[in-house]
């Protein structure tokens, strides 16, 4: 919105969607109670055509047929069921998904994917131009000062978050080295997962060393980070690693499982170390040296670029150089 190229922004949401969410400047447009295949095929171009806009951006991989469009790939789950086995239903569902995604795709006008992995699902499906631009990273002011006394686990939503992996390795660490320190899994949901995982600990012969946490606001988790000895992500999936990212851009000692997400993050980033995924044999080694005396590196300030204003830029260069003509 801050970008001369760019007039208006708005956003089509449901009628029940808390408006005070969208960002300051950004008119909501009411969408209508229809099913998803309606919405994408009359009632998306229909919002664009009232409103003369130039771009449709459409988020979730799922676009209208439209040459507008700008088809935004910011999850694995677009292409693929990773989770286990999944009902009859979820697999019906992903294919029909798939068969629009193939018919309505090739009259867009670009796919904008935020990682490698996810660019390399895209360009094995779509035959329209495609940019990568990572997801933009926004933390405000905090920054990591340490001074606390827990080691953090980023954790999340389903088992793919590998916090188990990070209790198995804490068990390992010399008591010695865990003296007067804590294992803090934040952020993970729901609460069945809490209870295994603080029972787990419990086998583990650490639980007096654990806190298993659930979600929490936004400052607080930042705060968390911010105050801890050293960040882990046990992650065995992740299309961007948001978490990882955060703490790198906050200036966090950060050891995180060597998936190509993470492993594109640090190396754009030029600090952290990585572990093998699933590997608590090896987490713990890295656990280790780091309360020895050899943390992993850290960046000093924010690395260029990151920004989501930067990535708002990104995002409205490529809109602009995009080959209208390739949609004829």
């Amino acid at each position: 919105m801050n970008d001369h190229r760019v007039s208006a922004v708005l956003a089509a949401v449901p009628a029940g969607f808390n408006r005070s969410w969208l960002p300051e400047g950004v008119e909501p447009i009411c969408m209508l109670e229809v099913s998803w295949l309606k919405h994408l095929r009359t009632e998306l171009p229909q919002i664009a055509d009232r409103a003369v806009a130039d771009i449709i951006f459409v988020p979730n991989g799922l676009p209208p047929a439209d040459p507008r469009v700008v088809i935004y790939f910011q999850d694995l789950y677009h292409f693929r069921i990773l989770s286990g086995p999944a009902s009859l239903k979820v697999r019906a569902a992903e294919l029909a998904r798939a068969a629009w995604r193939r018919y309505a795709a090739p009259s867009c006008l670009l796919a904008v994917p935020v990682s490698t992995d996810i660019h390399h699902e895209v360009v094995r499906r779509l035959d329209i131009p495609i940019v990568m631009i990572p997801n933009g990273v926004d933390v405000g002011n905090a920054r990591w000062a340490g001074g606390g006394d827990r080691i953090i686990v980023m954790g999340g939503h389903g088992r793919r978050k590998g916090e188990d992996v990070g209790l198995r390795a804490w068990a390992l660490v010399a008591a010695q080295l865990r003296k007067g320190l804590r294992l803090g899994l934040i952020g993970i949901e729901p609460n069945e997962r809490r209870k295994e995982l603080q029972q787990l600990a419990e086998r583990l012969g650490i639980g007096e060393s654990v806190n298993v946490e659930g979600s929490m606001p936004r400052a607080e988790y930042l705060e968390r980070i911010g105050e801890s000895v050293l960040t882990v992500s046990c992650s065995r999936m992740e299309a961007f690693g948001l978490p990882v990212a955060e703490s790198l851009v906050m200036g966090a000692p950060v050891i995180a499982s060597d998936i190509s997400s993470h492993r594109e993050l640090i190396a754009r980033a030029g600090a952290g170390e990585s572990f093998p995924s699933g590997d608590a044999t090896a987490l713990a080694r890295k656990i280790s040296a780091a309360l020895d005396g050899g943390m992993p590196p850290r960046l000093a300030t924010p690395p260029f670029g990151w920004s989501w204003r930067d990535r708002a830029r990104q995002h409205v260069d490529a809109y602009h150089d995009a080959p209208a003509s390739a949609n004829g």
